[in-house]
C-alpha cells in the first residue's frame, strides 16, 4: 500500500499547530485514527508510528500538542523541561487542541466520519484518554499514560481517570507491572473505574517491561512486550474499525 506523507498547518486557538499525516494513497475511505505522543512532541518515533498505523488501512493525524514549547526555545529531549510545561498547561487547552484535530478529521472526505480513534504514549495515552471522555471516539488506546496526577491544580482540576465518566466508546490500556509513575494500585484503580462504568475495554500489564517499554528509540524499551502490544493494537483496531 503506498502512503502520503505531510506536514500540515491546523488553526488553533493558540496558533497554527503542526500535524503529521500519514494515510493511504488513494480516494477511498478509511477509518481515521489520532495520535497523542509523548511528553517530548511530535518527533521520528511518533512519525514512524503514524506511517505504521496507516499501513493498517487508516488515515491518521499526529498533532505536535507542544509545538508552544519550541517557540519558547525549551529543550524538547529534556524531560525536566517539558514536564514543567506540560504542567504549565491548562488541561482544557490541550483537550481544546485535540478536539480541534478531531473535527478536522470528520470533515475529511476521505474518513469515515463515525470510525476515528485515538492511541497515545506515556503522557499522551492519558491525554487520548481525556480526550474519548469530551468527543465520541470510537476507540481509544492507551499506553502506560497517568490515572491520577500528582496533585491536581487550577490548571489540572481533574486527573485522567475522572474523564472516564465521559467515555462511550471502547478502551484498550498497556501498562507496565513496575512502573513508578503508575504502580500497580493505580491501574486497578482505574480498571474498577471502567467496570463501574460498565465501559467495554481490554487491559493488559506487562510484569516484566518498564515504562515506555514500547517506544524502541528508548533505554526501557521491551521487544517482546511491543511485540505483544502491537499485536493486541492491531487487533483492537480491527475489531472496532472492521478494517
Amino acid at each position: 500500500m503506498g502512503l502520503k506523507l505531510a506536514m500540515e498547518s491546523l488553526k488553533t486557538d493558540l496558533g497554527n499547530m503542526p500535524v503529521f499525516t500519514a494515510e493511504p494513497n488513494d480516494d477511498r475511505k478509511y477509518p481515521g485514527l489520532i495520535i497523542i505522543h509523548e511528553i517530548f512532541g511530535l518527533d521520528d518515533h511518533i512519525k514512524d508510528l503514524a506511517q505504521r498505523f496507516a499501513g493498517l488501512g487508516l488515515r491518521v493525524w499526529a498533532p505536535d500538542l507542544f509545538w508552544l514549547a519550541a517557540e519558547q526555545g525549551l529543550d524538547r529531549s529534556n524531560l525536566d523541561q517539558m514536564r514543567s510545561f506540560f504542567f504549565s498547561l491548562e488541561d482544557s487547552q490541550v483537550v481544546s487542541l485535540m478536539k480541534t484535530v478531531f473535527q478536522f478529521a470528520q470533515q475529511n472526505p476521505g474518513v469515515i466520519a463515525d470510525k476515528i480513534g485515538a492511541v497515545g504514549y506515556c503522557m499522551g495515552g492519558a491525554l487520548a484518554f481525556m480526550l474519548a471522555g469530551r468527543e465520541n471516539l470510537a476507540f481509544v488506546i492507551n499506553y502506560y499514560g497517568r490515572v491520577l496526577y500528582p496533585e491536581t491544580s487550577e490548571k489540572k482540576p481533574l486527573s485522567p481517570v475522572e474523564y472516564a465518566d465521559g467515555v462511550k466508546c471502547p478502551v484498550l490500556a498497556l501498562y507496565s507491572g513496575i512502573d513508578p509513575i503508575i504502580p500497580l494500585d493505580q491501574i486497578k484503580l482505574f480498571e474498577k473505574k471502567l467496570q463501574d462504568l460498565k465501559i467495554t475495554y481490554e487491559l493488559k500489564v506487562y510484569s516484566d517491561a518498564e515504562h515506555a517499554f514500547f517506544n524502541d528509540r528508548r533505554e526501557h524499551y521491551n521487544k517482546e512486550a511491543a511485540e505483544d502490544a502491537w499485536a493486541l493494537t492491531s487487533a483492537f483496531i480491527t475489531k472496532h474499525t472492521s478494517i
